[in-house]
């Protein structure tokens, strides 16, 4: 039998759930399946060749030739969708990035062309959705528009990260000094407000948090100093709007070259935070499995609620820590959570239910167990072509029929207009009144 060619695809590159169950496959199947990242930058190629990991750009003539090789896709984002269609007996599976209270796709009340073009398209290609929970299962139906067969609730393999990376030491690697020094470490890291084809919110302040009260950056740090707390800062990748602060001592921005130059992904450093700020982002959803704290910083949260919205329409649902809109309330609750383990703890362990059910990592074997069996595509795995397929079959009886029936239709009216023309010439009026001179 012939190697399965697997092949992986993130937003940022060599990320994500995509990283995460590679890894997984790489140490159980070890050399029995071919693997190959496609990545969009041309660095993210020599990184990964350093590590002797295959990759290979996007658009490139070498990525042109590989991509109808593919057996089975797993991407983060739709990354692949288009390739999808080149190769005909191909597994499509779409890991997604994260799951959030944002609605995207066909869950917005008015999606944009952008989304709906790409969603649909998305909808179309991917032959099965993974998801950590049955929870997720109504959402991504109506994100996607798809049936529920499609979505398997198996898991997230981002949370393997969260359980046995060591996240302090990849954070002293990407910030290049050492954590251990402080009492306290913070993480915040907020949606993109204007990226892709979204503006989910125009008026981007001058402070970090994006509250419409100013405040002093300095007065921050001189707390963070006092408690010896340490402020991480990550904004999204697809953020295009800049966010004004400046880093200071106990304040550090993380960019996204850091995490690619050192091949870590943001998710393999998450275990190392106490605690977490961010707004409407998925990482706050994902954080509450590490049963640490959240806290919601949503100073712009009527702007936002009017151009994007919030799932349910409820905030109070997707916050399982306290909500602040000026940065006294941060810092007053941020101690609190820092100091107090019991303070939300109750909210914290029944959202985890409800968001994760029971699974207790990232449900690498099970999507494994699921598509492969013997280091081949498993019987159990069928194509949403071949679903569509089998319905075309099973109607094509019908459509002949239907074919037949329009046919005879035609002819009897065909025969209509001509009997028609000859009641209504001048040969038939004539015969007709010599039959009534007969008949009398």
């Amino acid at each position: 039998m012939k190697k399965l060619n697997i092949t992986f695809c993130s937003f940022p590159d060599y990320a994500s759930n995509a990283k995460a169950l590679y890894e997984y496959m790489v140490k159980r199947y070890k050399d029995k399946m071919n693997y190959t990242w496609i990545v969009y930058e041309k660095s993210s190629v020599e990184n990964l060749k350093k590590l002797g990991v295959k990759a290979i750009q996007i658009g490139t003539d070498e990525f042109r030739k590989y991509i109808p090789k593919t057996n089975v896709f797993f991407t983060t984002q739709g990354n692949l969708d288009g390739d999808k269609e080149k190769t005909k007996n191909s597994i499509y599976v779409e890991l997604w990035h994260g799951v959030s209270p944002k609605p995207t796709g066909f869950s917005q009340e008015h999606p944009s062309k952008d989304d709906s073009r790409g969603y649909h398209h998305i909808s179309e290609i991917v032959d099965y959705f993974i998801v950590p929970s049955d929870f997720w299962k109504v959402i991504y139906g109506a994100k996607f528009r798809v049936e529920a067969t499609r979505i398997k609730s198996l898991g997230m393999p981002i949370l393997d990260y969260f359980n046995n990376a060591d996240g302090k030491a990849n954070l002293s690697k990407i910030l290049d000094k050492d954590i251990n020094k402080y009492k306290k470490i913070i993480m915040y890291m907020p949606t993109f407000k204007k990226g892709f084809n979204h503006n989910d919110v125009k008026n981007i302040s001058k402070n970090i948090f994006n509250f419409k009260e100013e405040y002093s950056e300095e007065e921050l740090n001189d707390f963070l100093k006092e408690k010896n707390y340490l402020l991480c800062i990550k904004k999204h990748p697809g953020e295009k709007a800049k966010l004004n602060f400046n880093s200071t001592g106990n304040i550090i921005n993380i960019e996204e070259k850091m995490l690619l130059d050192n091949n870590v992904s943001i998710n393999e450093i998450m275990n190392a935070f106490d605690l977490l700020i961010t707004d409407y982002s998925s990482i706050g959803t994902e954080f509450i499995y590490l049963q640490r704290p959240v806290l919601f910083a949503v100073g712009d949260y009527e702007e936002y609620k009017k151009n994007r919205g919030i799932l349910f329409g409820n905030l109070d649902f997707w916050t399982p820590g306290p909500i602040c809109e000026d940065i006294k309330t941060l810092i007053n609750e941020a101690h609190k959570l820092l100091n107090d383990s019991s303070y939300y703890a109750s909210e914290r362990a029944k959202y985890k239910k409800l968001w994760f059910g029971e699974i207790e990592n990232g449900g690498c074997d099970k999507i494994c167990d699921f598509l492969f069996e013997n280091n081949q595509i498993s019987k159990r795995v069928v194509k949403r072509e071949s679903l569509f397929l089998k319905y075309e079959k099973e109607n094509a009886k019908y459509r002949e029929i239907i074919k037949e029936q329009i046919g005879t239709i035609k002819k009897l009216t065909e025969s209509d207009i001509e009997l028609n023309l000859i009641k209504n010439s001048k040969g038939w009026r004539l015969l007709e009144k010599l039959r009534k001179i007969i008949r009398r």
